[in-house]
């Protein structure tokens, strides 16, 4: 049986450039799949990202992808073509992906790489979520994309919740495009010292 993650990359406290690890924990709370898909939040991982291009037969890895292009484009890249991408390089973690798969190739062993790329429109911006363009038809066109690359695999998937990406996003990171969890802290949950 071969091993298959969906890694996530991005850091998420800049706006679009979280997609990815937003979409793996969208995709970890609404579906459930027929065989071992692993479903893995890089983040900024850098050099451990190599790790999982290793040590995974088959990688669908979701970022962004700093191209020209109208924001909420998505696009299926192997890893061939992302190298051959002169403009994608624009963010430090881009290049570290790009350099963990080069890296990846020389070694000899490197996963089967599928990148799915969404275009962002706010990638300086501090804040966790999406602009409208890709939480609208960006996100959900990944999605779709995502799963079309797992049914390729002849991995079935069933979805078993609906819940919202926000309230996904809040759920694992306590906000969304300015919307805060708010927890009253009461005097049993807290002591002093």
């Amino acid at each position: 049986m071969k091993k298959i993650g969906i890694v996530g990359v991005g850091n998420i406290l800049f706006k679009d450039e979280g997609i990815g690890v937003f979409i793996v924990k969208y995709l970890q709370e609404n579906y459930e799949f027929t065989q071992d898909v692993d479903l893995i939040d890089a983040g900024t991982l850098g050099f451990r990202l190599m790790e999982y291009l290793e040590d995974y037969d088959y990688i669908i890895l979701v970022d962004t992808i700093s191209i020209k292009d109208k924001p909420g484009s998505v696009f299926r890249l192997t890893a061939e073509d992302l190298a051959g991408i002169g403009s994608y390089h624009q963010t430090a973690h881009e290049v570290e992906v790009l350099q963990m798969l080069e890296l990846t190739a020389l070694k000899g062993k490197r996963a089967d790489t599928i990148i799915i790329g969404i275009v962002p429109e706010n990638i300086c911006m501090s804040e966790i979520g999406l602009t409208p363009p890709l939480e609208n038809e960006g996100f959900k066109t990944a999605v779709y994309q995502i799963l079309k690359e797992l049914e390729k695999l002849g991995i079935r998937y069933k979805k078993i919740n609906n819940l919202p990406l926000p309230d996904v996003v809040i759920k694992h990171f306590g906000s969304y495009n300015g919307k805060l969890v708010r927890e009253r802290i009461s005097d049993e949950n807290y002591k002093h010292n």
